[in-house]
């Protein structure tokens, strides 16, 4: 498949600058472009690449037009211009429908003709799928669970017992939707803890993407809700009752424990830790590897945890570290011996 710059300028709302005629027939990182693709530049660190690529064509801001030498597409983002491009020169590939041979399904299941089921799935009992969604080989959607429209389940997911997924959703290989929440409580007279029992369910929303090897547990009571178009990357841990607002995306690695809200269109970095029964405002940005302890009521940018320093230097601040107490508690004293002759001079 291939395109003339001006047709992709026409589907990606972009501006032709030089040949229109150009042929565009693959995309690549601008180090390694070759005749025939497109690369992208939206930093003007990487603009001393744009003089020696071998890309047919470039896509850049209007400030660095005047740096280019060759055919460009003009955006005011480059990253969302390369993106519609890729994937207008890679389309997804269209599911063929029906159900393998080799999948358990239950009679009383309610699969659309247009969906495929692929070999070793299991479709429980009352569960539900979509026109045209996919189930790869070895997913279990398991009782009274429901998959939208659309949506694509990578091999060996699992949706547990009544849980719902909305339409045109993509949940990577590996994932866990409904396991149950980490609930115990101590139970004196059997010196031991109980499992409280998780009744609620997960609900997710439309337009939502799950990395995988990614957990979200199922409420206690009530349901663990991701609302429309998050998205979340792999290795990733949603507690029970958590409710994740529209828009917001969460990075690889970060736990995220039970009860807690978090707003709409908010960025949680990768590694992140909140605490649980926490509320997150619309509009926060948690850079990589901070720890939420406390409720953030306002929106902007927030970080905890110390960058990576050279090893000799973090031994210093650790060794001062250990020593804040014993410093504080001879300030403290200090200002009691200060505070002495205004007394007596009174």
């Amino acid at each position: 498949m291939s395109f003339t710059l001006a047709e992709l300028a026409e589907k990606t709302g972009t501006i032709v600058s030089g040949d229109s005629g150009t042929v565009i027939e693959s995309v690549a990182d601008i180090d390694k472009g070759v005749p025939g693709s497109i690369v992208f530049v939206s930093n003007a660190k990487y603009a001393r690449h744009l003089e020696t690529t071998d890309a047919a064509a470039v896509i850049v801001t209007e400030d660095l037009l005047q740096k280019c030498n060759k055919p460009a597409l003009v955006s005011a983002s480059p990253r969302l211009a390369f993106s519609k491009i890729a994937l207008l020169l890679n389309p997804i590939e269209q599911i063929e429908a029906g159900i393998s041979p080799d999948a358990v399904v239950a009679e009383d299941a309610a699969v659309d003709p247009s969906a495929r089921i692929e070999a070793c799935a299991v479709i429980k009992s009352g569960a539900t799928v979509g026109a045209g969604s996919c189930i790869s080989a070895c997913s279990v959607i398991e009782k009274n669970a429901s998959i939208g429209a659309g949506t694509m389940l990578y091999p060996n997911v699992t949706i547990g017992e009544g849980c719902t997924v909305g339409n045109d959703c993509i949940l990577h290989a590996g994932a866990v939707i409904g396991a149950d929440g980490f609930g115990y409580v101590w139970d004196d007279e059997a010196d031991a803890y109980m499992k409280v029992p998780q009744l609620g369910n997960v609900r997710i929303g439309n337009d939502v993407e799950i990395g995988s090897n990614t957990s979200i547990d199922r409420g206690a009571i009530g349901d663990t809700v991701i609302e429309d178009v998050v998205k979340i990357d792999n290795q990733t841990q949603i507690g029970h009752n958590d409710h994740i607002g529209r828009n917001t995306t969460i990075s690889g690695s970060s736990g995220i424990a039970g009860s807690v809200v978090i707003g709409e269109n908010c960025v949680i970095g990768g590694g992140v830790a909140i605490g649980d029964n926490l509320e997150i405002a619309d509009k926060v940005y948690l850079t990589g590897r901070t720890n939420v302890a406390n409720t953030i009521k306002e929106p902007g940018w927030y970080s905890s945890a110390i960058p990576a320093i050279e090893a000799r230097k973090w031994r210093m601040i650790y060794a001062r570290i250990k020593n804040l107490d014993e410093l504080a508690m001879r300030v403290k004293a200090l200002e009691k011996k200060l505070e002495k002759p205004e007394k007596e001079s009174e």
